[in-house]
Parts: C-alpha cells; sequence; structure tokens
C-alpha cells in the first residue's frame, strides 16, 4: 500500500472518529439539558412548597394572610408580613415567567400557571391589590401572562 492510500484510510478514519465524536456530544448535551430542566422544575417545586409551609405551619401567619388577602384591616407588623409574604409569591411567579422564557416550563404548563395565579386573584382581593402594587417589578412577559388583554386597566379602579 502506497503512502497516498494509506493516507486517504487515516484521514478518513479520522473523519469517521470526529463525526462520532460530533453524535456523542450532541447526545450528552441533550442529556444534560434534561437533568438541568429536570432541576429546575424540583427547585420551583421546593420552592412553593416553602411558600406553602409558611401559612400552614403557624395559625397566627395564616390568619394575618387570610386577613390581608381579604384587605381587612392590618397593622403595621401584620402589613410587613403580609407584603414580605406576597412579595416572595410574586418573585415565584417571575422566576416561572423567567423559566418559561428559557425554555424550562412549556406553554400548556406556564398557561395554567397564569390561569391558576388570576383565578386566585379573583378569589382573593388583597392579592390583586399586591399584585397591582408590585407589578413594576415584573417583566412585560409576566405582565401580559397575568392581566392579558386588560394590560392597560388591569389595576386601574372601576369608575
Amino acid at each position: 500500500m502506497d503512502l497516498e492510500k494509506l493516507n486517504t484510510w487515516l484521514t478518513l478514519l479520522a473523519n469517521i472518529g470526529v463525526l462520532a465524536g460530533i453524535i456523542f456530544l450532541a447526545i450528552e448535551i441533550r442529556q444534560n439539558s434534561d437533568a438541568i430542566r429536570a432541576q429546575t422544575r424540583a427547585q420551583l417545586a421546593e420552592e412553593v412548597t416553602e411558600l406553602f409551609s409558611v401559612n400552614m405551619n403557624d395559625q397566627e401567619y395564616a390568619t394575618v394572610f387570610m386577613r390581608g388577602n381579604n384587605v381587612e384591616k392590618l397593622s403595621a407588623v401584620e402589613q410587613y408580613q403580609y407584603y414580605r409574604h406576597r412579595s416572595a409569591w410574586a418573585n415565584y411567579w417571575l422566576n416561572v415567567a423567567y423559566q418559561h422564557k428559557m425554555g424550562m416550563y412549556d406553554e400548556a404548563e406556564f398557561t395554567q400557571q397564569m390561569i391558576n395565579i388570576r383565578r386566585d386573584m379573583e378569589i382573593f382581593p388583597g392579592l390583586k391589590v399586591h399584585w397591582c402594587a408590585w407589578r413594576n417589578r415584573a417583566s412585560q412577559e409576566l405582565i401580559e401572562a397575568l392581566e392579558g388583554d386588560l394590560s392597560g386597566s388591569y389595576c386601574t379602579a372601576p369608575e
């Protein structure tokens, strides 16, 4: 076998090796993306569980939370507690919107989350009051997802 044929075969083998490496790398990247998506989902679930458990483990705080949701009079300390807790929820929503934008939340799941939040705002007037005070910190995507076609008038008082 002459040197030229050997060189051709070695080049072919090297190209096959590069192609196999690229295929292997693509598979690894996909597996890594799936793992990151699963980790993100687990983190979001943990965050929401923590937010729910605050109310469930402290009856006094749960009472403050329910009174705030019903727009009842709260002391200054209670207002602070309610505001901070609702701000934590709003930050969670913002995180969900960001994760959706990054492809970590599929469209159907994100839409259902937004429907659930809007439903809660209808049930608990204090939640809507807090959202309207907090919304200037939110992304445009979250505002549009929560307020939909009412984006310009959602937080204005009816005349």
